[in-house]
Parts: C-alpha cells; structure tokens; sequence
C-alpha cells in the first residue's frame, strides 16, 4: 500500500515494484522519500504523495494516518533478529530492502565462528567479554579472538574498553539505538499499570 500510496506519479521511471527474493523483500517507488531515513524509522511523521489513495486505503481500514511503517519494520527486525532495513533514497527512487532472514545469516562472506559469535552478540543484547563468548559458544579463545577481529575489521561489532574488562558488542546506529529504548519504555509502562 506505502508503495502506491507514496509514489511520485509524474516521473516515468522506475515503475512502482515490489520483488519477493528469497531472504528479502525489495519495495521500489518513483521519487524521493519526503521524510528522512531517521524520520521513517521513528516514526510519527507521514507525508503520502498520492492523498486520495491513502484516503482509499483508510476507508478499507488498510492503513492509518500515523507514519507508523518504519518503526514496524525496525522493531520486527530487532524482535526477530533479522538483517535491519536498507534504504536508499535519490531524487529518482526510493528503494527499502526488508530482510526475511537471520541477521548474521544475512552475511554471507562470515564463516562458521564469524558467524555464531556475531548471533551470540546479536541475541545477548549486551557486551560480552571474550570468556564469556568461548564459555558460551564452547570454542576455544584462539577461535574467538580470531573471529572477534574479523568482525571488529568489518564494523560489525566494536571493542569497549580495554585489559581484562575488554567486552564486544553490535554496533548500533542512533535510530536502532532509540527503538531499542522505545521497546524498553513500553515494557517498562506494562509492568507499572
């Protein structure tokens, strides 16, 4: 419906397309988003080009009227552990890639230890030290201080602090970051009421 609703008709090129693949879905419209990527993923902030469409879709009760899609998108991935969405918006398109597969799935060139350490850091959610990992995952520290580099090489993960106390973790981009405490302020609102 977005990609109906959000397209800029009055260019020829591309042509509204939604492709099905196997690991992602690929939405394609004509046109530039009308809010930023940081704005798509938070939220709250709706801007259809085509109001008589987006109209449509309401009266079917199709959609709402609350620029609630990115942050769907995002909390479903963090939820699920899958790849988070990639958008690329020009003057001539928007293109937004949601991932259907494991996040560190997603990474093809990893191998096997890249690979467990990178779904360990991912669904643990917090840092954690090289010992933790090797108890963890039953690999020896050779192994994990091996794969903990590579990822480190590819910005997958970041070194917090230094010694003994060394912990690893995802990196988190900013949006990422504040859905994560969004998530954590409905839980907490849960538990007070």
């Amino acid at each position: 419906m977005n990609c109906l609703a959000y397209a800029d008709y009055t260019q020829g090129y591309p042509s509204t397309k939604i492709d099905a693949y196997d690991g992602w879905f690929d939405f394609v419209n004509p046109g530039k988003m009308l809010v930023s990527k940081q704005q798509f993923l938070l939220g709250g902030d709706s801007r259809p080009r085509n109001e008589i469409i987006m109209k449509l879709f309401r009266l079917l009760g199709a959609s709402e009227r609350q620029g609630g899609g990115g942050p769907l998108i995002i909390k479903t991935a963090i939820n699920n552990d899958l790849r988070r969405p990639e958008i690329i918006t020009d003057l001539e398109h928007t293109e937004i890639k949601v991932w259907n597969i494991d996040l560190a799935e997603s990474y093809p060139e990893l191998n096997g230890d890249e690979r467990n350490v990178f779904r360990l850091l991912v669904k643990d959610g917090k840092p954690l030290s090289v010992n933790s990992i090797k108890n963890t995952l039953r690999m020896t520290e050779y192994k994990v201080r091996k794969a903990v580099q590579v990822l480190e090489e590819k910005k997958m993960i970041v070194k917090i602090g230094n010694g003994a106390g060394t912990k690893y973790s995802i990196v988190l981009e900013s949006t990422e970051f504040l859905t994560k405490l969004q998530m954590a302020m409905e839980v907490l609102k849960k538990h007070i009421q």
